[in-house]
């Protein structure tokens, strides 16, 4: 009887520890779930989507198309990424490329028809925007603003040799002299501006129309006019 006293009481006095124990490990248990949930809800909130953009866009010419081309049509090609994917305001860095072709006249470089091309320009325009979502059901309006640099490089067009003539005496002249004129003054100086509408496509991928606006800065401080600017529209893929 005693001995069967002793364990009865024994078992009453731990039972506590026991019960304690468990709840201090579902404690710790349900904290590093919270832990865990919160980790995982910022990583969300804070990845990037890929950006994929086809803007067909027109390039001001703003002389005369006695001497050079009317203002092309151009067909840029944009990837880049935008992050945070899912919050009001964030990132937007692109690269744009496209190509053109050049002749220089009168110390300018401007836009030429084929038969009257002396460079072949290859441009890259890195677009680097602010960005500020409004978002809806099952889509979302983008406002961008930024700071774009427009690098472009002339080389000898094909079927052009370097002792044809140009405007400085040759055409291999003429090339240098037309990269001169997009680097040595801060044309290469834009500011940029868009919008685009996306919708959700499937909860990974968002597709929609881009308007995007390139306005040469730097060209407008030193040629006082708006030669170069971009004017864009296309569709912008996110995934």
């Amino acid at each position: 009887m005693k001995k069967l006293f002793l364990i009865f009481a024994t078992f009453f006095f731990l039972m506590p520890l026991f019960c304690q124990g468990e709840d201090i490990e579902a404690a710790e248990s349900e904290e590093f779930l919270t832990e865990s949930s919160d980790e995982e809800t910022s990583k969300a909130h804070y990845t990037a989507d890929f950006i994929l953009q086809f803007e067909p866009g027109v390039y001001i010419n703003t002389e005369s198309v006695l001497v050079s081309a009317p203002s092309p049509i151009v067909y840029p090609i944009s990837v880049g990424f935008i992050w945070p994917n899912s919050t009001v305001l964030s990132v937007q860095p692109t690269i744009s490329f496209f190509m053109m072709q050049h002749l220089y006249y009168e110390d300018r470089a401007l836009p030429a028809e084929i038969e009257n091309r002396t460079s072949t320009t290859l441009s890259f325009l890195l677009n680097i925007p602010a960005v500020y979502s409004i978002f809806l059901e099952k889509s979302r309006f983008q406002i961008t603003a930024g700071l774009g640099i427009f690098m472009r490089f002339g080389i000898r067009a094909h079927g052009v040799k370097d002792s044809d003539s140009g405007w400085s005496g040759s055409a291999g002249e003429d090339v240098s002299l037309i990269n001169d004129y997009f680097w040595k003054q801060p044309r290469w100086f834009y500011l940029t501006a868009g919008g685009s509408w996306l919708y959700d496509l499937t909860p990974q991928l968002r597709a929609g129309p881009v308007i995007n606006i390139s306005i040469p800065v730097g060209g407008l401080i030193v040629d006082h006019d708006v030669q170069g600017m971009l004017i864009s529209l296309g569709i912008k893929i996110c995934r």
